[in-house]
């Protein structure tokens, strides 16, 4: 999901560490937002960010791998970010706000890493003939609702979906700088509403920003996501 961030109000970063960015000053703005703020200038220095939530078969976390015995319980790996400028090493990084891991024992392997993941709570009812799929996370005072499906069109992913981030570590590690590399199979547009309850601060970013554009979904192969300091 991507969406604007009123500057006043966003999320704390590192002081002196990171620049919040324009949306009119990011290089790689999608086009969803891109509309917005060339038909409504006032949103133009508001902050681009983003929600992505990961469904995987295990996660790998240094020796340990994560997975549940039930194969039709995946791993479930969210991540808020938002668009800044780093200062030390210079250029556009995404700064990760919060990271976040469905039940078990994701969140668990992650700390004991020196990675701070908050675990929520999912639950997805898939669709069938006569119902679009369901999927609710309930994030601390926020409880995000996706009613909807995926297109019947799809397309071949042909190059790897890549993401660079910048988090804060666990006890004084300083930061971490992470990479996704994701090498899905298909890639499809979806078609649904989205509802956002609640009022923590997740929430009230979602509900104030001009638009939420949710999509596309990734499906098959596989990733790896690596963190370094």
């Amino acid at each position: 999901m991507r969406f604007l961030v009123e500057p006043r109000k966003a999320p704390r970063t590192p002081k002196n560490e990171f620049v919040l960015l324009r949306a009119d000053q990011d290089k790689q703005l999608h086009p969803a937002l891109r509309t917005v703020i060339a038909t409504q200038r006032e949103f133009a220095s508001w902050t681009p960010s983003r929600l992505c939530f990961y469904y995987l078969d295990a996660v790998q976390v240094g020796n340990h791998r994560v997975a549940d015995k039930n194969r039709r319980k995946p791993q479930m790996l969210g991540v808020w970010s938002i668009a800044t400028v780093a200062q030390k090493p210079a250029g556009q990084r995404d700064y990760v706000v919060e990271l976040y891991g469905g039940r078990g024992g994701l969140s668990r392997a992650a700390e004991g890493s020196g990675v701070s993941m908050e675990e929520v709570r999912v639950a997805v009812a898939e669709a069938t003939d006569t119902s679009p799929d369901i999927h609710s996370v309930k994030i601390g005072k926020t409880l995000l609702v996706w009613n909807g499906r995926p297109t019947q069109s799809g397309a071949r992913v042909a190059q790897p979906v890549l993401e660079s981030w910048s988090l804060l570590g666990l006890r004084s590690l300083g930061i971490w700088q992470t990479e996704l590399e994701l090498a899905p199979q298909w890639s499809q547009p979806l078609v649904g509403s989205f509802r956002v309850e609640g009022k923590g601060d997740l929430a009230k970013a979602l509900k104030a920003s001009p638009i939420r554009f949710v999509g596309p979904l990734y499906r098959g192969g596989g990733g790896k996501l690596r963190f370094r300091r």
